[in-house]
């Protein structure tokens, strides 16, 4: 019965902990409250003075540094509306235009100075576009890019138009 008692107490006092109250409560550390409980359960009284615990809390870390803006990469821009042709130069037959604004993904640079090979936005295989068209942010790395070598020129196809033979009719 001693210990039927004894147990109510202790449920008793865990369940007052909880409860609300109109008086501001001081938050009690877990350490002094497990040690009141050890008390109330030794003795069999709750004290009114809490039995200190030496605290063995770690600090909680706090990040004091400033972070810092890391710059974004811009995607290569067309800054002047641009030819997209198969191959580098007028020898090779046009595929698209692209208009100014147009944001382009770079696939390679040229095997001839001034020219990138770029995935056409509107067909979306690759095609040349002169250098000076497109604006690549300063921070990209050129220099990363495959070279790619064009394809071979075109040939020119026979003439369907009859040919006037060279010798004379009577």
């Amino acid at each position: 019965m001693k210990r039927l008692s004894f147990l109510f107490i202790v449920v008793l006092i865990i369940l007052a902990c909880n409860l609300p109250t109109s008086q501001t409560q001081t938050s009690v550390p877990p350490q002094t409250a497990a040690a009141m409980t050890v008390a109330v359960i030794s003795t069999g009284t709750a004290s009114a003075q809490p039995t200190t615990v030496p605290a063995t809390e770690t600090p909680i870390p706090t990040d004091t540094s400033i972070p810092t803006v890391i710059p974004t990469q811009q995607p290569p821009t067309v800054i002047k509306d641009a030819l997209c042709w198969v191959g580098p130069g007028n020898v090779y037959d046009v595929v698209s235009a692209i208009k100014t604004g147009t944001q382009v993904e770079l696939l390679g640079q040229g095997s001839l100075a001034g020219w990138l090979v770029v995935r056409n936005p509107i067909y979306h295989d690759p095609c040349w576009i002169e250098s000076s068209n497109v604006h690549i942010d300063p921070s990209f790395n050129i220099a990363s890019l495959p070279i790619v070598y064009p394809p071979p020129t075109p040939t020119p196809t026979a003439s369907k138009t009859p040919v006037p033979s060279a010798t004379p009719t009577p």
